[in-house]
This record gives structure tokens, C-alpha cells and sequence, in this order.
């Protein structure tokens, strides 16, 4: 049930036309993850990353003439706030206090207790919403309310509570924001903190939904109300990949037009190179060269780091498959990947090729391979893994054997795993191929 509160009312100066920003989950002082190596010079930049995202936040608040900052939960990365974190986020948001650009912020499930943990005091013009009800803050120009902003923090790192019933309905007139860090309609991969749905949110009237904690930027509904996730403004590792960064909203009455400003410098990418029909490894460095560049990231981006998976059948998996080559490989692309700025580290190499095997005459073989590749090919065709299957991978990683052989299993969608298993039961049946 959506209940009324009272508002703190601030004074701000700008346009008929206006605009205002929208963030989440910068999750400050976070480290880059699935680095096992990285270039010395490289070390520094990646350790800086999401404050020079916050940074590039800030610019763009300053550049764009927004009358205010959004951050919607997850600023922080966990419970224990680092020095570090709190100094910088205090002074590019002092940044925006002194260009009179105020700032509304929720907390997430990560920074939950950042209220309470906060080493130092907030700058003028910073508001924080705290958990429990729905509060309230109005922004105004020239004695008129420009918009009225309603926010909730979380209370815990777990919120199974669905926060978005705790908003007021909005009154006529000014522009209403909603401020939240939820899991909109069950968003797949993520913890189902602050569950809601659209009709949730729609039930409050309000004109624009700024939210957090799922990390991929996306609108999901542009009639009215506009619900968007921000995304995060830098990607920390594989899976967060692409464009990084905020939400630039121009507001004319009640409509909005919405831009999406990248904010990452530093991004993540992965591709897939067929090497099928490359006859030696030094085509395959020749065309891996290629790649390597046309990945290099143009604009103000500090660097890449790109992974590039080797797939295809031919000739060329024999010699890719022989000790060391893969290394040297990798040695390569990166000296040529860091030769320039900006620059491109080619963060692995995986290897899912195959020899150029007939599998059509194999099939009408009479011998075991025809048997195997029947089998795996009617495995292929199931959905999934199925209860058994799983419960038999699961017990066999608590082995700590089964765990140095089964790697990533889990991860695997399952007719990868189908095509995974026959090469390899091939390449045991016909190990004069690998020769």
C-alpha cells in the first residue's frame, strides 16, 4: 500500500528544459576479477578503474548541465568501507555540491550498512534515503518544484521484501522519480533482493523509475512510467562486458528523452575466431593480429581486455595443441596489444577446435566411433542436463580429482558439452590424428 510523507524542500536554478542523471552499482574500489596475470603497467589503471568511472560520472553531470545525480544502491562494493572509496566518492560528489548539482542516493544489498559506516560527512547537497518508508525529497527552481524524488535504502544485504509497495502514490503536477535498487520482474542471474514487478511500479503513478542492481544498462519500459536500469559505469570482469556507463535524461514536462553516456575506461569483450581451413599457426597469428586491432577501442577509452576463443576444424589443431604454442601465442598479442594506446590485453587464449574429421563417414561406420557419435548426437537434442545428470556432476566436484578434471562443467550449456565430449572420446579413438 503506498502511504503519503512529508518533503524536504532545496532550491536549484535551470531551464524549462532540464536534465538529470541517472547511476548505479558503482561498487567503488571493487577489484577487476579472472586476472590471473596482467601487464605491470596495466596494474595501476585497473585498480583505479571504478573510480575513474565515477569520475567520468561526474564530468558528465558537469558537461551536460544536470540540475541532479541519481545513484541508485551498490556505491560501495560490501559492508567494510574503504578509506579510499569514501574519499573519493565525498570528493567528486563536492564536485557537483559546488557547481550547485545536488545528489540522491538508496542504498543497495552490498552497502547497506554504509549509512552507519561512513567514516566521513557528506558534502552540501547530498541527500541519502534511508530504509524503511519511502521518503521524499522536492527539487525546485525559482520557487516552483521542479520534481519531487522518492527513495528507500535496503536494511539488509539479503531484502526479500518487495520495497516497491512502500512509494507513495504520486500527486498531480511535478515530475516524480522513483529511487530503487531492485530486481525487477525475477531478472535472471541475479539475487532476487527487493523483488517487483511493472505493475508494481506503474501502480504509483510516477514518471521515471531510476533503478539498480542488475549491472547491464537496458530501458525496460519507455511508456509511461519510463523504468530503466542504469547498468554499472565500469565492468569488472568477462561477464560484464560491453557498453558501461549512465543514463543522461532531458525532461520536457512530462516526457523524457533518455541517452546513454559510457562512462567505462576500461572495457571488457569476448570473441570467437574460426580458424577452420588455416593451414599452420602463422596464419592463425596473422589473423588473430587482426582481430586484435580491430578490437582496439577508439574515443576516450584507456584500454581492452579482450579474450578470444579458437574454434573451427582443420589442420591448424594439431600444431595449436603442441606445448607451447598457445603461450606463444598469447606472448605475442599482448606485446602487440600494449604497443599502443589505447591499449588491448588479451586477457586468454581458449582452445575449442577440432581436426577436420568426416563425421558423415564415421557415422556409417560399423566401429565404436559410429556408436559414440549416435549416442552424443541424441544427447545433443535434450534441454538440459536433466536432475540426475546434474546431482552426478555436482557429487563428482566435491571430489577434489573430479574438480582438476570436470573444470567448468556447470557452466557449460549442454550441447557444448554433447560436442565437447565426442571430440574428445574421438580424439582418444583415433589418437594417430593428434600426432
Amino acid at each position: 500500500m503506498h502511504t503519503s510523507v512529508s518533503c524536504v524542500t532545496t532550491l536549484t536554478m535551470g531551464k524549462a528544459r532540464w536534465r538529470f542523471v541517472h547511476a548505479a552499482d558503482l561498487h567503488l574500489d571493487s577489484p577487476f576479477v579472472g586476472l590471473a596475470q596482467v601487464h605491470p603497467h596495466l596494474r595501476e589503471e585497473l585498480v583505479a578503474a571504478t573510480f575513474a568511472g565515477l569520475r567520468r560520472l561526474v564530468d558528465l553531470c558537469l558537461t551536460s548541465r544536470a540540475e541532479f545525480l541519481l545513484l541508485a544502491g551498490d556505491l560501495f562494493d560490501g559492508p567494510r568501507l574503504s578509506l579510499r572509496a569514501q574519499v573519493r566518492l565525498r570528493q567528486e560528489l563536492a564536485r557537483l555540491a559546488a557547481a550547485g548539482i545536488e545528489t540522491f542516493i538508496v542504498w543497495g544489498n552490498h552497502d547497506y550498512q554504509a549509512g552507519a559506516s561512513l567514516s566521513l560527512e557528506w558534502p552540501a547537497g547530498v541527500t541519502v534515503f534511508p530504509a524503511g518508508e519511502a521518503a521524499c525529497s522536492e527539487v525546485c527552481r525559482d520557487g516552483t518544484i521542479l520534481a519531487r524524488i522518492f527513495g528507500v535504502s535496503h536494511g539488509s544485504a539479503s531484502e526479500r521484501e518487495n520495497l516497491a509497495r512502500r512509494f507513495p502514490s504520486a500527486s498531480p503536477g511535478p515530475f516524480t522519480i522513483g529511487l530503487l535498487h531492485a530486481n525487477l520482474d525475477k531478472s535472471a542471474g541475479h539475487e532476487d533482493y527487493a523483488p517487483c514487478s511493472l505493475a508494481d511500479l506503474a501502480q504509483a503513478g510516477y514518471d521515471y523509475w531510476a533503478l539498480g542492481h542488475i549491472h547491464v544498462p537496458g530501458i525496460r519500459r519507455m511508456a509511461h512510467p519510463v523504468v530503466v536500469y542504469a547498468g554499472n559505469p565500469q565492468g569488472r570482469h568477462l561477464k560484464e562486458s560491453g557498453p558501461r556507463g549512465a543514463y543522461l535524461v532531458e525532461v520536457d514536462g512530462h516526457a523524457v528523452q533518455l541517452h546513454f553516456q559510457e562512462t567505462a575506461p576500461i572495457s571488457w569483450e569476448a570473441r570467437v575466431v574460426d580458424v577452420s581451413g588455416l593451414a599452420d599457426v602463422g596464419q592463425v597469428a596473422a589473423k588473430l593480429a587482426e582481430v586484435v586491432e580491430a578490437a582496439r577501442p577508439e574515443g576516450a577509452a584507456q584500454g581492452r581486455i579482450l579474450r578470444l576463443s579458437l574454434t573451427g576444424r582443420g589442420p591448424v589443431h594439431r600444431d595449436l595443441r603442441l606445448p607451447g604454442n598457445l603461450a606463444d601465442l598469447l606472448e605475442e598479442l599482448r606485446e602487440q596489444g600494449m604497443g599502443q594506446h589505447p591499449w588491448v590485453w588479451v586477457e586468454a587464449l581458449p582452445l575449442d577446435t577440432a581436426p577436420d574429421r568426416d563425421l558423415a563417414a564415421l557415422k556409417q561406420g560399423s566401429h565404436l566411433a559410429a556408436t559414440v557419435l549416435e549416442i552424443l548426437e541424441a544427447a545433443r537434442s535434450l534441454d538440459d542436463l536433466g536432475p540426475e545428470t546434474l546431482s552426478l556432476l555436482e557429487s563428482l566436484h566435491l571430489n577434489p580429482l573430479g574438480r582438476r578434471y570436470l573444470p567448468g562443467l556447470a557452466s557449460l550449456a549442454w550441447p557444448d558439452l554433447a560436442r565437447k565430449t565426442a571430440d574428445e572420446v574421438l580424439d582418444r579413438l583415433f589418437p594417430g590424428e593428434e600426432e
